[in-house]
């Protein structure tokens, strides 16, 4: 609710106070002409400079959702046709923004699908990839028609609620769909500038560093000891990771940005520019962000030749698939996540966890990881005690001679018996769910016998059923990951985690283990692969309103 009890009118992104009046008309088309101010105070100043570029921004023929407080049943779908604002300001006292839309009714969403045409084709690429057409409709949405070929569909959790993605939509095809016009904007892609104000617009001043562009999955801005802070939404909140860019390759990254711009700015996408001088010439950076992904795109271009980079910050284990287009995180992160980038075009991999390019003037790249699904179990990280563990034919204590995160891990020591371990506490599963049990061991001395972290099933009644294995014989003397996905068999209720040292060891084996982790599987289209597939075939998009 706006200010001294005003209704709000929801101009597509652009807040406004609702007016006592409004001026339709009828005939061939049915017309809505609104004008109002916005003022300073009681809004700030940086408040009322949005909204009235905000208004200047709209342009003719965009459809947008429009709502009202106070006259609901003029919510709907319209398209602009002009739009235009008088700003005034009276020095340290007062800011006004004298606003008009004249708008042109397309309908309210019982009446009007609205269409997303899919354009662009797969991006060329050295890895004979076809990718993956997929799209991501607002939260909210319903009734999403592709004719007479079904996608298939996943859930994805972010800041802004769960939203559904559409996966393997059908080539050719423009997707149809309804969405209240009061569900438009949740899921959005969104940039902000200084204070956290959102842009409603592209011809308006951004902050060269201040700024943000987000859409509730990734969150990308600018860090002091980084090019760029990539952060990614898992488990309820924003983590994390700084990568580099560079022109130089690994000698110097750029670390800060002289100017930044928007080249689009929609709720389905935004392309944001970010430009570096170098003394003589200069270096863009293009940062393309889509409601619903999971990554976000790079282009980076110079205009003499050079050695192109994108790269974790600080050095992160990673795998290279640089054959088949990407480099990923070896194992989880503290958070539990996995980071992935890539490219449509060959590479090098870098040291870091990241990608080179010589001698070029252009490199794209995506930047993305897979999300951590929610931890099940308590105490993954023994950094406060051994509580919700529970040793078997082994004593278990908390130590920190080794630990892979933070200062202390899990020390399991074999007495007698058969399959020396510590199991966490029982947590319920679903009967044919996937669960990932995953985690870090370290043994000071070989084990022949052989390692694993296993989940141990039970029924309604906690009766023990059977046990899903992951093993392996490991190196000594060095941190290995384990991780391995298993389906909750017949009859199950009850998981149980667990490290163990394999066979019958005897007394005085010992096995450190570190971030034990029982989750629900990554779901399926969130795997690095996936990613990257996405990333070859992300289709620009552009909504039109049209009568259902």
């Amino acid at each position: 609710m706006a200010a001294y009890n005003w209704g709000d009118v929801q101009l597509g992104r652009i807040p406004l106070r609702e007016t006592f009046t409004v001026s339709e008309s009828g005939g061939d088309g049915r017309g809505l002409d609104l004008e109002g101010q916005e003022s300073y105070p009681p809004l700030t100043r940086a408040q009322v400079i949005a909204r009235h570029d905000g208004i200047n921004a709209l342009i003719p023929g965009q459809v947008i959702a429009v709502t009202f407080t106070d006259k609901p049943e003029r919510n709907g779908y319209y398209a602009v046709k002009s739009a235009g604002a008088t700003y005034t300001e009276n020095l340290n006292e007062r800011v006004t923004s004298d606003w008009k839309v004249s708008l042109d009714r397309v309908g309210s969403d019982a009446e009007t699908d609205l269409q997303s045409r899919l354009t662009g084709a797969v991006r060329l690429n050295d890895f004979s990839l076809t990718g993956e057409r997929w799209h991501a409709p607002p939260i909210g949405h319903y009734g999403y028609y592709t004719g007479a070929t079904n996608p298939t569909t996943m859930t994805r959790t972010g800041a802004d609620g769960t939203m559904t993605v559409y996966r393997g939509v059908p080539a050719g095809v423009s997707p149809r769909w309804g969405c209240p016009p009061t569900s438009y904007l949740t899921g959005r892609v969104k940039a902000t500038t200084t204070g956290s104000q959102e842009v409603y617009g592209t011809d308006v001043p951004l902050a060269a560093t201040g700024w943000s562009l987000s859409n509730g999955f990734v969150n990308i801005t600018t860090s002091a000891s980084a090019s760029l802070d990539v952060q990614t939404y898992s488990s309820g909140a924003y983590h994390s990771k700084l990568w580099n860019v560079s022109v130089a390759g690994s000698g110097a990254s750029i670390s800060t940005w002289d100017a930044a711009t928007l080249l689009r700015n929609d709720p389905e996408m935004a392309i944001l520019r970010l430009v570096k001088g170098l003394n003589p010439g200069r270096a863009t950076l293009d940062l393309t962000l889509r409601r619903g992904s999971r990554f976000v795109e790079g282009y980076l271009q110079t205009g003499s030749s050079a050695t192109l980079a994108a790269y974790r910050a600080s050095l992160e284990t990673n795998t290279s698939a640089a054959a088949s287009g990407y480099v990923t995180a070896t194992g989880d992160d503290t958070d539990g996540n996995v980071f992935v980038i890539g490219s449509a075009r060959s590479f090098t991999a870098h040291a870091n966890g990241g990608i080179i390019k010589s001698a070029a003037t252009a490199m794209d790249f995506f930047i993305g990881t897979v999300g951590a699904q929610a931890t099940l179990n308590a105490n993954p990280t023994f950094e406060t005690n051994t509580s919700d563990w529970t040793p078997v034919n082994a004593t278990l204590t908390r130590s920190n001679a080794q630990a892979k995160y933070g200062s202390w891990s899990g020390l399991l020591t074999s007495t007698a018996g058969a399959s020396p371990r510590a199991e966490a506490g029982k947590v319920a599963v679903t009967v044919g769910q996937n669960y990932r049990a995953s985690g870090w061991l370290y043994a000071p001395a070989p084990i022949p016998s052989g390692t694993g972290i296993n989940i141990n099933w039970y029924d309604a009644s906690q009766a023990y059923l059977t046990t899903s294995t992951n093993s392996t014989t490991p190196a000594s003397g060095a941190w290995f990951f384990m991780d391995a996905t298993f389906t909750a068999p017949a009859n199950a209720a009850y998981g149980g985690v667990h490290f163990v040292i394999g066979g019958t060891p005897g007394a005085g084996v010992l096995l450190y283990g570190d971030d034990i982790r029982m989750r629900a599987a990554t779901a399926s289209g969130d795997a690095a692969t996936d990613l990257r597939n996405q990333y070859i075939a992300a289709m620009p998009e552009a909504v039109y309103g049209t009568r259902r």
